[in-house]
């Protein structure tokens, strides 16, 4: 068990996972089929390339990144919390680790579990307390960039909600091991303003900074970012921050590479055509804004562009205290 159990407060809207999520990885569900397994960013090391091997490279490196930041290897155990198509499990298998990945997306779980991983269907704030102390290792690729809704921000239950993601990580680990988490983040404090964005997308000016996150955090991918350093606040008692790495301009290549390649599957693979065109006849709202999101309006992409871009790719090892 864990040297130290801490908790955070409840709050109602921690006990539903958000609809918008769920609906944002069923429509995603295409990605394998463009060749892209992962939604996280790679890490080029400065040796950025548009071309398919660069890509791979990139992604292969960050999955090794993440797993050496948390000291993973042969018998360790290792939990993915949000681990989409279970990239990052099959590179912790390889090393001999006992890797087991958890998702609130089913056709991610059925995905991994025909290739052979540890999937479960399951929200981290439902994590089992059988699972206490049992891990030696935790990684949150990318994940907890959805533990936050606008109505919480609005609500001013963000500091709460990742208070108590690190309390429940804290909980399954035993003092000194590790947790890495990487995250987009405001670029600033007090950037966005919840209570506007809430209005929606179509009440900004199309482009502009509040169209683009409204569309993303309102529509398509049920998201609220941390501000600079409120994560290492809300951890306070429970991990020690003792590494971070800035990788915004990684995660720019990466969802440059994604534009691309998603084009090309568009007009290559009348596989991916089935599957939008069948999306579009069955979730017809909810598809059409992710086609805006990520092909026409390019919110996505627009978040780490430019020279001081809106947003800020932040990698984090945390070691439990």
């Amino acid at each position: 068990m864990s040297s130290q159990t801490l908790s955070a407060p409840s709050l109602p809207s921690l006990d539903v996972t958000d609809p918008t999520v769920v609906m944002c990885y069923d429509i995603l569900a295409f990605a394998p089929l463009a060749e892209m397994f992962d939604y996280t960013d790679g890490k080029y090391l400065g040796n950025y390339g548009s071309d398919r091997a660069s890509y791979v490279r990139a992604q292969e490196t960050q999955a090794a990144y993440l797993l050496d930041q948390v000291n993973c290897a042969k018998e360790s155990k290792l939990l993915d919390i949000g681990c989409g198509h279970g990239r990052l499990l099959k590179t912790a298998m390889r090393c001999g680790a006992d890797a087991v990945g958890i998702t609130i997306s089913p056709p991610q779980v059925r995905y991994g579990s025909f290739h052979g991983l540890d999937i479960r269907l399951m929200d981290y704030r439902k994590i089992p307390a059988e699972w206490d102390g049992t891990f030696s290792c935790i990684v949150a690729n990318g994940s907890l960039e959805h533990f936050v809704q606008v109505a919480d921000a609005m609500a001013n239950h963000a500091d709460d909600i990742y208070r108590q993601m690190f309390a429940i990580c804290h909980r399954l680990i035993n003092k000194g091991d590790r947790l890495a988490t990487t995250a987009i983040h405001f670029r600033e404090q007090n950037q966005v303003d919840p209570a506007a964005i809430s209005r929606g997308h179509q009440s900004f000016r199309k482009g502009s900074d509040e169209y683009h996150f409204a569309l993303l955090f309102l529509k398509t991918f049920g998201d609220w970012y941390p501000e600079p350093g409120q994560l290492a606040r809300c951890a306070n008692g429970l991990f020690k921050l003792i590494e971070e790495e800035d990788g915004t301009r990684d995660y720019h290549e990466t969802s440059e590479y994604w534009l691309h390649h998603m084009f090309r599957g568009l007009r290559t693979n009348p596989r991916i055509w089935w599957f939008v065109t069948r999306h579009l006849l069955t979730n017809r709202r909810p598809a059409w804004d992710m086609i805006c999101c990520l092909l026409i309006d390019q919110s996505w992409m627009w978040q780490f562009r430019g020279a001081n871009p809106p947003t800020r790719l932040y990698r984090h090892t945390w070691e439990a205290i």
